[in-house]
Order: structure tokens, then sequence, then C-alpha cells
């Protein structure tokens, strides 16, 4: 049994560090975990239909869109299809988790536990822009079809939603924390406006393709919202 002596005390940065991680690596499980299939099934024809369905949704939106148009952009047939996926919305649903545990995934990987609260916060902002702009079908669906809808709730993607508003969240107690930040201030709130300004932002491209410069316009936008909350916070 080790003495008094040789126990050291965690810090106050190591259990934030360990929260993060505990944190980030919970999101990406999440999202992985509800965007598997059976073990029995073949994931290449499931990456076919996925692909196809992207597309079409892309091109004639989830309402207009059929099951049979999505089978035959995927090269299969109806009746395959459907082995898959009990419906187009069940699809629908099924698009943006695949996506969102890639994008956590390529968050963890860009950030190290050292950097700060603010600098997470930059760089997750910044990517969620420059995600959107790589994968612009994907965003149509997730923002303009997807994230407004009242059923979402009712599917297993309400939850990888509420992870992208869960980390913004723990970054502004964090942010609280270092002092950036004020430490009277509501936390739900200021994460539902910097989600706001973020998911605006990448609408306004989407619809208008302005600002021509999305990825651009992500890193103004993230330092924006920095500046203000420091600004708020030195007033205090």
């Amino acid at each position: 049994m080790a003495s008094e002596a040789s126990i050291e005390p965690v810090s106050s940065k190591t259990a934030e560090a360990t929260d993060w991680d505990r944190l980030i690596e919970d999101v990406i499980v999440r999202s992985t975990r509800e965007s598997e299939r059976k073990q029995d099934r073949s994931r290449r024809t499931e990456k076919q239909i996925l692909n196809a369905a992207l597309r079409v949704f892309g091109r004639d939106g989830i309402s207009r869109a059929r099951i049979a148009d999505i089978a035959a952009e995927a090269g299969i047939s109806t009746s395959t299809l459907y082995e898959y996926y009990a419906s187009k919305e069940d699809l629908a649903y099924e698009i943006p988790m695949t996506h969102l545990s890639e994008f956590f995934a390529s968050f963890r990987d860009a950030t190290t536990a050292e950097m700060t609260a603010r600098e997470k916060m930059l760089v997750y902002l910044t990517m969620s822009a420059d995600y959107a702009r790589e994968h612009s079908e994907w965003a149509r669906l997730l923002y303009l079809e997807i994230w407004p809808s009242v059923f979402v709730g009712e599917t297993g993607l309400q939850a990888n939603i509420d992870d992208f508003t869960r980390i913004i969240r723990h970054l502004v107690e964090q942010g609280m924390e270092e002092g950036w930040i004020r430490r009277d201030t509501n936390k739900y709130e200021t994460a539902a406006l910097i989600v706001g300004s973020v998911n605006q932002t990448i609408i306004t491209w989407l619809l208008y393709r302005k600002p021509k410069n999305l990825t651009k316009a992500g890193v103004e936008m993230a330092e924006r919202i920095i500046r203000m909350l420091e600004l708020e916070a030195a007033q205090t």
C-alpha cells in the first residue's frame, strides 16, 4: 500500500484534460455505435446505399426523393435496399450520423490536451464550417432538412446533434475557468448563441453561396465570437 507521501494530488489541469478526453471519446463512441449495422450485412453495399441516398437527397430533397430512385442510384434492387433500411427517413437520419462520427474524430485528432479551451473553441468552430464546405451535400441535408425537423427528436440522431452542442458547452465551462468567459455567464445560453452563429453562417453559404469562402468566414466568425466573449469578461 502506498504511503501518503507518495500519493500526488491530481491537478485541476489534469482533471480537466481527463474530463475532456472522456467527453470526446464518449461522443465518438456514441456516434460510431449509432451508425454501425449488423455484422452479417455487406458494408460495401451499405456504403453504396448511403452515398446514393446522399446524392438523391441533395438533388431532390427528402420529401420528393423515392426509395426506387435511391436504389437505382446505388445500382441495386429496391428489395435489396429494404433489407438495409426500412424507409427513406431511416436513410436520411443515418447519413448525418456517419459524417458526424468522422467530424468528431477529426476534431479529436486536431487537438491536444495541452491546448487551452480558447484554442480548442477556435479549432472546433473553424472545422465545423470547413467540414460543411468539404461535404456540402451532407451539410445541405443536415442543416436545411434534418436539424430543423420536429421529428429528429424521435431518432438516434438527436443524441449526436446534442453532442455537437455539448462539446461547445464544455468549452464554455473551461473558458469560464480560464477567465476569458465571464464566470457568471449562463453556459447554456452562451452555447446556444455560438451554435446559432455557426449554423447561420453555414446555412447562408448553402443557400446563397455567401460568403464565397466558407472556410475563411468560419475562421473570422470563430475569432469574432471569442473576441466578444473576451470583451464581455474584461468589463466585469
